[in-house]
């Protein structure tokens, strides 16, 4: 016996989204307080093709797919605007070098008098205009993916075939 089942559009539109989500690709999921852009590696927040996800009420819905362009290792750039206004965001400082060793004072003979240890430390931010770049590698190092917020400042993000 065949049996037809007739469904609302908005279901089939329900059921093609959780089957889109079915396959069981890869989720990754990463933090961020407030909105994020995906770009182009290379290129900045508000670039052409940039996809921005609002945090509104907390959460978004799945974006449909899309494609970014990779690093050369394969990373997808996305940026978290969660710095503006923050600048002091342990997230967005960057060890830039570090000196560790010892000081001497020397006499005229060569041996060392009064040493003690010495070091600095040189910091930078990579922050732009409040927007914190990060990066993240699907492990198919697919360029084809679908993102969204969900709560507790989760960015998730799902890795689609190539």
């Amino acid at each position: 016996m065949n049996t037809l089942c007739k469904l609302k559009p908005a279901a089939l539109l329900a059921l093609a989204l959780a089957a889109s989500h079915a396959w069981g690709g890869e989720v990754m999921t990463d933090r961020c307080s407030q909105e994020v852009s995906f770009t182009d590696y290379g290129s900045q927040p508000g670039s052409n093709d940039a996809v921005v996800l609002k945090r509104g009420n907390g959460k978004t819905n799945w974006t449909p797919p899309f494609t970014v362009k990779l690093s050369d290792s394969g990373h997808i750039r996305w940026w978290c605007h969660s710095t503006k206004g923050n600048a002091f965001d342990p997230g967005t400082w960057r060890i830039k070098e570090i000196y560790a060793g010892t000081k001497c004072e020397i006499y005229a003979d060569g041996s060392p008098e009064s040493c003690h240890p010495d070091g600095n430390i040189k910091i930078g931010s990579s922050e732009w205009k409040g927007w914190t770049p990060e990066r993240s590698r699907c492990k198919n190092r697919s360029n084809r993916i679908q993102a969204r917020l969900d709560g507790d400042r989760k960015l998730q993000i799902l890795c689609l075939p190539k």
